[in-house]
């Protein structure tokens, strides 16, 4: 079974409560050479890891239970290397901000890549797509929900993940032209464009009239525990 398959059958898996062990043996003994040659282009390589990475998420929340709600706890679950893919021990910051943003460093707010990233990182890493923002589901309650992403669709899921994630989370105070937005977006705000990025984005979806005037505030970020928070999906014949 190629990486493709095997993160897709991963993730229907996890969300149907069946056996994971075998899927994540198979994927651990990939080889490299079997890795890269399956994962040739970029919407492979994100569907990839957009799977991998909401389906290790989510196991790792059942065995771990981890209180995402605490700072430093939050930091080691999200920095543990327990994640094996093609003999690589990996974290899901590893696959978050090193592959899907492109060797950044994650508390930079997108302005600082790493040095030195390891050669797995340079061969599997994306440039950056801020749309991935609202494709990562991190277990919180504030998080997008999760969606089965595959390369031949993968530009209009991520589209449909974006826009699905403005209309639900972006609250509008039109008296006073201010939207409070998810603090995803403060983390993260130079992969948008700086604040000039994220009220284009914002006022181009709503087609405000006066983006000009539109002041951006941050909602708290809600870090209670949410598991398997899916969006509806076909689970069937999807894989094929």
């Amino acid at each position: 079974m190629t990486a493709t398959l095997l993160s897709q059958e991963l993730l229907l898996a996890v969300r149907s409560d069946k056996p994971v062990e075998p899927l994540l043996s198979a994927l651990g003994n990939l080889s490299g050479n079997a890795l890269i040659n399956d994962l040739t282009g970029i919407n492979e390589r994100k569907s990839f890891w957009l799977n991998i990475y909401n389906s290790f998420l989510q196991i790792k929340l059942q065995h771990a239970q981890p209180a995402l709600n605490r700072f430093v706890k939050r930091i080691r679950f999200f920095s543990k290397k327990n994640i094996l893919i093609a003999g690589q021990h990996l974290s899901l910051n590893d696959i978050e901000h090193g592959i899907l943003r492109n060797s950044s460093i994650w508390w930079s707010m997108g302005h600082l890549r790493k040095i030195n990233p390891s050669s797995f990182e340079k061969l599997q890493r994306v440039h950056l797509d801020y749309r991935i923002h609202f494709a990562l589901n991190c277990g919180a309650s504030s998080c997008p929900p999760i969606t089965f992403y595959q390369p031949h669709r993968l530009d209009t899921q991520l589209n449909e993940a974006m826009y699905a994630f403005l209309e639900s989370d972006i609250v509008f105070n039109h008296d006073h032209s201010q939207a409070m937005v998810s603090a995803i977006f403060k983390w993260y705000k130079a992969d948008f464009g700086g604040t000039a990025g994220i009220v284009r984005l914002i006022s181009n979806h709503f087609q405000l009239k006066n983006p000009h005037k539109l002041r951006i505030t941050y909602k708290p970020y809600d870090w209670h525990i949410r598991p398997k928070y899916f969006a509806p999906f076909i689970t069937t014949n999807t894989v094929h």
